[in-house]
């Protein structure tokens, strides 16, 4: 390809937007001595955080499997001599009768016993934002062991992201038509689009470095979380329904893309 008769430049666009779904992460936990006791109490917390969810907005809770762990603790087991013989040495200490105690303690032999049987299962919740005030008041159910959220998403992301590019592209060739008309020269067909900002010989493949015939652009999107607190100890079904104002702030989006356009003199 023909460099020295191609523009290479790059074009910008970028708008705000507000993110219109709210997510968390929930953990439902269950503890029992028996391991089928324990899973079927969380199956049943689950189910029912599930459907009070649900009755936001259907479809919005992702549920994931049901895991059940044996739980152990670990203490000390000290002999009656043991525990005399310690104490003769430290007779003629100044040491508290509690560190006296401690001491003991800690050198007798180590072991270990189950404590339960823990069932836990891991809750997606997508809501709009519209709807997400209702969500952390069910959060604080007993059976909830965590939650973590909300964080904010765009559902229409992709969209606005290809019409930014189709933007970047106009901006681009806005800004190239003013350098060729500067230059004497007119701007022809665009041979190029990336959204990529190699050299102009990457781009054409003249270089090195070709570029790939497919290309994907990556973009991070980061918003403010927002931890939004409730009425501890209070099962939702035994308070007066609260609503919380959930209202993300305004999320910067922006693409750039390079585009090598052909350069013809003038007739």
């Amino acid at each position: 390809m023909d460099v020295e008769n191609r523009l290479r430049i790059s074009g910008h666009a970028e708008t705000k937007v507000i993110p219109d779904r709210a997510c968390w992460t929930v953990t439902v936990r269950a503890e029992d001595q028996d391991r089928d006791a324990a899973f079927r109490r969380c199956a049943s917390a689950r189910e029912g955080l599930v459907e009070r969810l649900q009755a936001i907005e259907k479809g919005c809770v992702s549920a994931g499997r049901i895991a059940v762990a044996e739980e152990i603790e670990y203490y000390w087991v000290v002999s009656n001599e043991l525990r005399e013989e310690v104490a003769r040495q430290l007779e003629g200490t100044r040491l508290p009768k509690g560190v006296v105690a401690q001491i003991g303690e800690t050198i007798g032999e180590q072991r270990r016993r189950r404590r339960c049987f823990a069932a836990t299962a891991t809750l997606g919740v997508d809501v709009t934002v519209d709807a997400s005030g209702r969500v952390p008041q069910l959060l604080v159910a007993e059976d909830v062991a965590s939650s973590n959220g909300p964080w904010f998403r765009i559902s229409r992301d992709e969209e606005i992201s290809d019409d930014l590019r189709a933007r970047a592209v106009e901006n681009a060739r806005s800004r190239a038509a003013a350098l060729a008309e500067s230059a004497g020269r007119r701007l022809g067909r665009a041979v190029v689009i990336s959204d990529r900002d190699e050299s102009l010989a990457e781009l054409t493949g003249s270089g090195a470095g070709a570029v790939p015939a497919t290309v994907q652009g990556a973009r991070l999107m980061a918003s403010r979380a927002m931890r939004v607190p409730g009425p501890a100890g209070i099962p939702p079904e035994e308070s007066v329904p609260i609503v919380m104002e959930i209202a993300p702030e305004p999320v910067e989006m922006s693409e750039a893309m390079t585009v090598v356009f052909e350069l013809i003199d003038r007739d």
